[in-house]
């Protein structure tokens, strides 16, 4: 086909014996084209080449620590449940048979918006089909009859095989799963622990709360799940390290679902014997997705692995965005902002707001007013998520601490990202001007440019975009 566009080109310029020429050699090179472009290749006409579909594909997720979705500050934010929702679908669209299971830590604290957050959370894994949830050290701060709660009302069952409450299990300690194919169905065993080493958290829960060894209910369990089951699942919180001495432990064990809140995902997945231990990592940024494919008997011959990054490039589910609509919702009718704790400020003095510093400091303020900083809480109107306490953190001049925005109404003078954001706390510095307050470092910056807030911050590059002017102009004097 090349060949023929350089041809065309040059009629115009041929002799009429040589367009001939040309007229006879367009057919050839017609049916030329066709093989080398149209005509199926002989490797594409071999259908024993391509591979054969897995018998399922287990996807997991977990540890989203109250990360429901990216706030929308910045460009490069990656993660979310609209996200998670839009590929799941898509996967299943496209014929792929999903096993989801979730690694738990949906939460990060003990918040009124936590629970909300749970609530929301919750219905989002149902709506997603989720098989099991292993119960996290974080989501114990809900309590445990907040989570049977959710247990119940969404259907998903919630794990824990070494939590109890005096000599009883406080969570089913496993659930078989049926997976099923063209021809046969094959059962799944899906197992959830904690790591020791969260022992706090479950005592902090309650006095009678406890958690055993992971080997010592494990040992009891898995030969009895071996024997059932084609495949076991363990969901555990656990360093890797831990993980590795249980897949040794428990050879059995062909998937261990690995993590804590300190953990790196894992591109690609550890192997230990036979077992293979896999990590998607923090805050839903990823999903892990592991092919299963069974080869007369031996189990996880040929799996794949991929870890899928839930980018911009994926579209929201509008489902999953409705969920979250409500969930903002929610927060603007308990008015969560009006009964946030104020914590003291260690540096003391009081908030002076922006009126105060354009006294003194009018072309500094005008500079301010060019910057994004200066329509950071309006941004939040725009969303609608001007009632969320997450968000007012970083668009609002001190909130959570006395004397710190409360809400535009009542505190308009500290609503965007205003000069004490960058500067300090001011009051002081108004009722007595001295030289030396308000210097600005890199780490005032990154207390709100964080990887997930701004991914793709450079304090470098960013810095004299909101340098002031006077200062400008001092610097390239």
């Amino acid at each position: 086909m090349s060949l023929f566009l350089k041809v065309i080109p040059k009629i115009g310029i041929f002799k009429v014996t040589e367009l001939k020429k040309v007229f006879f050699i367009l057919p050839v090179f017609a049916i030329i084209g066709y093989f080398l472009l149209l005509a199926p290749s002989s490797q594409s006409m071999r259908p024993a080449a391509t591979e054969s579909p897995p018998d399922f594909t287990l996807v997991v997720s977990g540890q989203e620590l109250g990360y429901l979705e990216p706030c929308g500050c910045a460009e490069g934010q990656i993660g979310g449940f609209p996200r998670r929702d839009s590929m799941l679908l898509q996967l299943t669209s496209g014929g792929k048979n999903l096993l989801r299971v979730a690694n738990g830590n949906l939460i990060s604290d003990a918040r009124r918006q936590s629970e909300l957050k749970a609530e929301i959370g919750f219905t989002a894994l149902k709506e997603m089909e989720y098989a099991a949830f292993n119960v996290g050290p974080r989501d114990l701060l809900l309590g445990i009859e907040q989570l049977k709660y959710f247990s119940n009302t969404s259907g998903i069952p919630f794990l824990s095989a070494n939590l109890f409450q005096g000599e009883e299990g406080v969570f089913q300690p496993f659930v078989l799963h049926r997976v099923h194919l063209e021809d046969l169905q094959e059962q799944v065993a899906i197992v959830g622990v904690i790591s020791q080493q969260f022992e706090i958290y479950a005592e902090n829960a309650s006095a009678d709360l406890m958690l055993k060894a992971p080997e010592d209910v494990l040992r009891e369990l898995i030969p009895q799940l071996s024997s059932e089951c084609e495949f076991i699942v363990l969901l555990a919180h656990a360093a890797i390290d831990e993980a590795k001495a249980l897949a040794k432990a428990f050879p059995q064990i062909d998937i261990i679902i690995v993590g804590d809140e300190q953990s790196e995902a894992l591109r690609e997945p550890i192997s230990v014997g036979d077992t293979v231990l896999l990590n998607p990592g923090i805050k839903g940024k990823a999903l892990g997705m592991l092919d299963i494919r069974s080869d007369k008997g031996k189990k996880n011959a040929d799996s794949h692995f991929q870890l899928l990054t839930l980018s911009e490039r994926i579209p929201d589910s509008p489902r999953m965005m409705d969920l979250l609509l409500m969930y903002q919702q929610m927060l603007a009718a308990e008015n969560l902002t009006a009964d946030i704790q104020q914590e003291p400020l260690s540096t003391g003095g009081m908030y002076a707001g922006n009126a105060s510093c354009k006294t003194c400091h009018p072309s500094e303020y005008a500079s301010w007013k060019k910057t994004k900083h200066s329509h950071a809480y309006h941004t939040l109107v725009e969303k609608g998520h001007e009632n969320d306490p997450d968000c007012l953190t970083c668009h609002t001049v001190g909130f959570g601490f006395q004397t710190g925005f409360i809400s535009e109404p009542q505190t308009p003078t500290l609503a965007d990202v205003g000069c004490e954001n960058c500067h300090g706390v001011g009051g002081n510095h108004v009722k007595n001007p001295k030289p030396g307050y308000g210097k600005v470092t890199k780490a005032n910056c990154l207390t709100c440019h964080t990887s997930e807030n701004s991914p793709n911050f450079d304090y470098d590059a960013y810095f004299p975009k909101i340098l002031h002017e006077v200062m400008r102009t001092v610097a390239t004097e």
